[in-house]
């Protein structure tokens, strides 16, 4: 399962090796939901965490990869697909993977180092929020609503901050929990009343949907670590 480090820009040769790397993916994921119910493969996982990246993945690429080829045959663009910017999502799915088929070969202690990466970087995202949110509407302050959201947003990094740190044992369901800044509840309450606008929550909902698509999200050293990938700028 390990993958090597590849550059940004592609050639029709390594589009296809990529296509050959999904289809892989693909096979492994299946033979793991199809493992005996005695090897206890987490399936929530596979199926909450590992599939929907890889069918998102997938669909993506083809979808770039026809609109290219199809420029590129008018004479609109005369470069092919560059598949640079799929190679770190690739190889998220391809990490978890190999972290769920080698479930009990991982130690304790990286399953703990994993938990507690995830959780810092979680704190960062709430603080990252609030700041940023209070520094873009300093100039707005009095409007109606602004309070009351950077108020929520205040709760939001509170609570995880006082989220524990993972102290004695951590597993594979706490490496594969994902950690959405929007899954606080006065948050989402925010985001699906009036007190936004129409654009103001689809914009809102396409940071998400990016958010959870990196999740549940892992530290570089994992990527170098098992499957020998150094995760690069997209």
């Amino acid at each position: 399962m390990a993958i090597s480090k590849r550059s940004e820009r592609e050639t029709p040769s390594t589009a296809a090796k990529f296509r050959r790397r999904l289809g892989q993916a693909e096979l492994n994921l299946n033979e793991l939901k199809t493992m005996p119910s005695d090897e206890k493969v987490p399936i929530d996982v596979l199926e909450d965490c590992v599939e929907p990246r890889l069918k998102s993945l997938k669909s993506d690429f083809e979808k770039d990869a026809n609109a290219r080829s199809h420029s590129s045959f008018l004479g609109l663009d005369s470069k092919w697909l560059q598949t640079g910017r799929y190679q770190n999502r690739l190889a998220h799915v391809e990490l978890m993977l190999y972290l769920i088929r080698r479930r009990s070969e991982i130690s304790r202690n990286d399953w703990l180092k994993i938990a507690n990466w995830q959780l810092a970087t979680y704190r960062e995202s709430c603080h990252r929020l609030q700041l940023s949110y209070v520094k873009a509407t300093k100039p707005h302050a009095e409007l109606p609503g602004v309070q009351s959201i950077r108020t929520i947003l205040l709760s939001t990094r509170k609570a995880a901050y006082a989220q524990r740190d993972y102290v004695d044992s951590a597993d594979i369901y706490d490496a594969f929990l994902p950690r959405n800044v929007f899954d606080h509840a006065d948050l989402r309450g925010l985001l699906s009343s009036d007190s936004m606008d129409l654009k103001a929550r689809e914009d809102m909902a396409k940071i998400e949907a990016g958010v959870m698509a990196q999740q549940p999200a892992f530290p570089k050293w994992c990527y170098e670590t098992y499957i020998g990938y150094t995760p690069g700028g997209k």
